[in-house]
């Protein structure tokens, strides 16, 4: 009995070291930290994909920059006529939810423009609009900065007549 109960207890407990190592060595080297949006730990740090940052990738690079702007039309050339004032909305696409934005109602036409934004360099996020490929159509460069998007923005027309340049400031409400 007694030798029993002893190769029993020696089983559990070459069980539970066993089952100990296997669970240590299969726990996230993050530490408590689980990487997201597709991001990997490398040296107990998650390396996030392109499109996301923070400790655990967790930050989308629009995320900052998503809502419901008041935005101005200024210094076009040559001269538009119409309303210069509009209300916007910047939303996540469905292309890349990280990196990549829907700007609705750009320039007050009813549309809505794709952009993608890069990671912010001091504070500063770059913005860049382009037309689908074999398009004419919207080209913009500028960037977000604390609730503010500015942009630089041309127009192509789709059967060839003159297009327009103007800067647009874009304030989130």
């Amino acid at each position: 009995m007694k030798t029993i109960r002893n190769i029993l207890t020696t089983t559990l407990l070459t069980l539970f070291a066993f089952g100990s190592v296997v669970y240590t060595s299969c726990k996230n080297k993050c530490g408590s930290t689980t990487c997201q949006s597709g991001g990997v730990c490398v040296d107990n740090k998650c390396v996030c994909p392109t499109g996301y940052s923070g400790t655990s990738c967790q930050t989308g690079w629009s995320d900052a920059s998503i809502g419901t702007y008041n935005c101005v039309r200024s210094n076009c050339a040559p001269a538009r006529v119409g309303a210069t004032t509009w209300v916007s909305t910047v939303v996540k696409s469905g292309t890349n939810g990280g990196y990549t934005i829907n700007i609705t109602n750009f320039d007050n036409n009813n549309i809505t423009v794709e952009g993608t934004i890069d990671s912010a360099i001091g504070g500063v996020n770059k913005i860049k609009v382009t037309p689908p490929s074999g398009s004419s159509g919207i080209n913009a460069t500028g960037t977000y900065t604390n609730g503010v998007i500015s942009l630089h923005f041309t127009t192509a027309s789709s059967v060839g007549g003159a297009g327009y340049s103007c800067n647009m400031t874009m304030t989130k409400q």
